[in-house]
């Protein structure tokens, strides 16, 4: 296989230590990043490499999204400007629209969904699981991207949360054993760029048995686990009222909480569970344009800047597009950066550097995939990205501001090629793994069906005519 040279442009390595190499370059073999350096150095060692010029643009590692849901693409405007702090979001609007949704549904929303994380320089993300994963799995497959799936386990309806009909939870048994199916068909599938954790839906949905089960199920893998904890302020009262416990001091208490669990949104913690994340490696998720859409407090009453100060690895994401709309990383780092700043009214908190962190290194942690992902250095997966750094939003740049002006001024329209696994999946703004034409066709037409089979219907503020 022929090597192929990204050379040129601006190197952020995001290595240890931090470098960033200007007029730098890195050679590509088959899947792995060969060398990393100057451009003239490898040019020179390596002359019978394919090149692909990123001359005057800027080369990092392709962003990691840690929480997105790839099949909720289609209900995008579905659950926007509600009142409820998540109830009316989740069983009101959301839920019986999930319901609705077919197999291929769900394949057409994931092909959605992996269009916009190409298109804006996501190359690794985690889902949490919905309904008909192996549909996800095969969307994955075919667009070239990298990511954790999951089933949604979910085994009981208390009548304060019932789930819709359509929804019915599974027993506990049938639950874990769709996890296991599920690792058993695509755990390390497409070469390794598709894993599978287990995964919790949300508390009121699951039972202890269920908790302890996939904890087991994941330990015995040598996978993790993904929870929804403390989102709401209802959510986290009613799992104290409950069990007596704060929802990661609940988990702590069964004896399964640990270096393997990822645990998103957070806005509802306390300092005690701060210490308890930091003492037992469980790594977080915050996803900052969820929380700012639909009023969740992850902003004004949660932690985030103390996780960091505590050690815990703090990863980003974005979340569905039913719950935050945008799956644009450039935009949840920009926001990571400067929310806790206003709500504090502290500027130095979450550094632009944090945020790029939490955006690639961090969120590999979390992942447990830092071994191979999160940084370009000799050895590991090539996946990167060419973003254009000549355009409106990014001029003037300086050496000092250039990580900066990355964060609080760049955007997913700045990114022109991304490569995953050594391979090209966009180039100068083409997407080459999926036909992006057909794919947003399909998706408005499947999107405008489900709605009208709704039993609710949104009207909008402004008149049309």
């Amino acid at each position: 296989m022929a090597w192929l040279l990204v050379e040129g442009g601006t190197v952020i390595t995001m290595g240890s230590p931090r470098r960033i190499i200007k007029e730098g370059a890195l050679l590509i073999d088959g899947d792995r990043i060969k060398a990393v350096g100057k451009a003239a150095e490898l040019k020179a060692s390596y002359p019978g490499a394919d090149v692909l010029d990123a001359r005057e643009k800027l080369i990092l590692p392709g962003l990691i999204d840690t929480h997105i849901h790839l099949g909720q693409m289609l209900a995008r405007g579905l659950a926007d400007d509600i009142d409820g702090k998540l109830v009316r979001w989740s069983w009101d609007r959301v839920y019986p629209w999930e319901a609705r949704l077919s197999e291929e549904d769900i394949y057409a929303s994931a092909r959605l969904c992996c269009l916009e994380m190409i298109r804006t320089g996501t190359t690794t993300f985690a889902d949490p699981g919905g309904r008909y994963m192996d549909a996800v799995a095969k969307a994955v497959k075919e667009s070239g991207l990298r990511g954790i799936i999951a089933v949604a386990s979910m085994d009981q309806s208390p009548d304060e949360w019932p789930l819709p009909e359509g929804l019915a939870p599974t027993t506990t048994q049938q639950a874990l054993e769709e996890s296991s199916g599920l690792m058993d068909r695509w755990h390390g599938a497409a070469s390794d760029r598709i894993r599978v954790w287990a995964s919790l839906r949300v508390e009121p949905n699951i039972s202890e048995e269920l908790i302890n089960g996939l904890g087991k199920l994941a330990a015995e893998r040598g996978v993790g686990v993904q929870i929804h904890a403390s989102v709401s302020q209802a959510r986290a009262e009613w799992v104290k009222k409950k069990t007596g416990y704060t929802p990661l001091a609940y988990y702590d208490h069964l004896g399964v909480l640990g270096h393997n669990w990822l645990a998103t949104h957070l806005g509802w913690i306390t300092e005690e569970e701060v210490s308890l994340m930091a003492g037992r490696q469980v790594k977080a998720c915050h996803v900052p344009g969820a929380a700012l859409h639909g009023a969740n407090g992850a902003v004004t009453v949660g932690k985030f800047p103390e996780l960091l100060c505590a050690g815990v690895c703090l990863s980003l994401g974005t979340d569905s597009s039913a719950a935050n709309n945008s799956l644009d990383m450039f935009q949840a780092m920009y926001l990571a950066a400067t929310v806790h700043k206003e709500a504090r009214l502290d500027g130095t908190l979450i550094t632009p550097e944090q945020a790029l962190e939490m955006a690639t290194t961090n969120s590999a942690q979390a992942l447990l995939w830092e071994s191979q992902i999160g940084s370009l250095e000799q050895g590991k997966k090539a996946d990167l990205l060419i973003v254009r750094i000549d355009r409106s939003n990014w001029v003037p740049v300086y050496d000092f501001s250039l990580v900066p002006t990355l964060v609080y001024s760049g955007e997913g329209a700045d990114v022109q090629t991304v490569i995953v696994d050594g391979k090209i999946v966009m180039q100068d703004g083409m997407i080459k793994t999926l036909p992006e034409e057909k794919v947003l066709k399909e998706s408005q037409r499947r999107a405008e069906r489900l709605v009208a089979s709704l039993p609710y219907k949104i009207e909008p503020r402004w008149r049309f005519e």
